[in-house]
């Protein structure tokens, strides 16, 4: 027993001295790892470094590279400029010196022509002969002055040219009118371009066979029309259709055109009250009196399906034109209503201007949010891009009048 005792005892100080020396190797060990940890950090951080140096030294050899490309082309233009300033002082001193030979051939022809006892007269004929070829050669000098002048300006001017040709890439607008559409009688296309000096040119059914389009082409065909524009220094818009279709059963009369609406045919008036082309559109009407009107005329104030159906086309557009706003078709984005069909592309493919603005136009239609308001549609000549055929308000009551809305009848 004693010995056991003494065998624990002697045992614990080692057990003790090794797990101290375990817990030393394992800070130590941990160490080490945040030692390699740093140092792995440290190596990718060189690491990325050195690839963004890299990056910098690619960027700016390039940068050197097209700074280098620059200085060539800009060496070659000086050098051109130069031969050719050098060519025309070559001609002119070879023409100087043409003219002073013969000045020199026409003295001494003179002075052989003279006999030795030389009189008066003789004297003043010499005299003459000098003074004519002096004032030839002031005269040659001169015209060579003058087309010098004259190749010297075509230079600037070809100069001029290329600058602008160089300085714009951009193409012009092109516009064809009328626009697309339906239409009862024969038309005139002429394609108009938003810059000076601008060529037009439409081709009937495809784009085969241009033709010069600035002056009006008689048309009455139903199908497509290409056209496009070139500006002066080349640029040139893509081939764009127009589609037309040519009909002759207008059933409506005269200003109103037929529209489908839900498998009824709609007569519609071509344009905003009194329904006449170049008229003022009537503002500051109520609701009721609108109705009032269109009734006494054997009419009746459009519904909002016929006003959007009219509006939309046969293709459903979001305008008028199309489905894309752009500002300058019709009467958006000014300070008042413009008269009725001045804006020649504010035209639906049925035939109905200024439904984009220019006038809300009252409707017979009421909210369902708020059944005591009529609904307006189209926008006004403020509303820029909120005037697509959709665009409607209901906070107008029957029995106000409003500067900024109008009506168009239906039958």
């Amino acid at each position: 027993m004693e010995n056991a005792n003494k065998t624990n005892k002697s045992t614990e100080p080692q057990k003790k001295k090794n797990g101290k020396r375990n817990l030393v190797i394992l800070i130590l060990m941990i160490l080490l790892l945040l030692c390699l940890f740093v140092v792995q950090c440290q190596l990718n951080k060189i690491k990325q470094q050195a690839l963004e140096d890299q990056k910098l030294s690619e960027l700016a050899l390039r940068q050197q590279q097209i700074l280098d490309s620059l200085r060539q082309l800009e060496q070659a233009k000086a050098d051109s400029l130069k031969a050719l300033e050098d060519a025309r002082i070559a001609d002119s001193l070879r023409m100087a010196d043409s003219l002073r030979r013969a000045d020199s051939l026409r003295i001494a022809d003179s002075l052989a022509n003279i006999k030795p006892a030389i009189n008066k007269d003789s004297l003043r004929n010499f005299r003459d002969s000098i003074r004519a070829v002096r004032k030839a050669r002031k005269d040659s000098l001169d015209s060579l002055a003058r087309i010098d002048k004259a190749r010297q300006d075509s230079l600037n001017k070809a100069r001029f040219a290329d600058s602008l040709r160089n300085s714009d890439k951009v193409p012009p607008m092109a516009e064809i009118t009328p626009p697309a559409g339906r239409y009862y009688d024969p038309i005139k296309l002429k394609v108009k371009c938003d810059e000076i000096k601008c060529k037009t040119f439409v081709s009937i059914g495809d784009t085969l066979n241009p033709q010069d389009a600035s002056k009006p082409i008689d048309y009455n065909k139903t199908g497509s029309v290409f056209f496009y524009a070139e500006d002066s220094v080349g640029n040139r818009t893509a081939w764009e259709e127009s589609k037309y279709d040519m009909a002759s059963d207008n059933i409506c009369g005269k200003n109103a055109y037929p529209v489908p609406v839900g498998g009824r045919t709609v007569c519609v008036d071509a344009y905003e009250y009194p329904n006449q082309p170049d008229a003022t559109p009537k503002d500051m009407v109520s609701q009721e009196e609108a109705a009032r009107i269109c009734s006494s005329e054997g009419k009746h104030l459009c519904t909002i399906d016929e006003w959007q159906a009219a509006c939309r086309g046969k293709d459903g557009f979001k305008y008028s034109y199309g489905n894309s706003y752009k500002q300058s078709k019709c009467n958006t984005n000014t300070k008042a209503a413009k008269r009725s069909g001045r804006k020649t592309q504010c035209r639906s493919w049925w035939g109905m201007y200024d439904m984009n603005g220019n006038l809300w136009e009252w409707t017979s239609t009421t909210s369902k949010q708020h059944p005591d308001k009529f609904l307006v549609a189209g926008g006004a000549w403020n509303t820029n891009n909120e005037s697509r055929c959709s665009e409607s308000k209901f906070s107008f009551y029957p029995q106000n009048q409003y500067p900024s809305v109008g009506f168009r009848c239906c039958k």
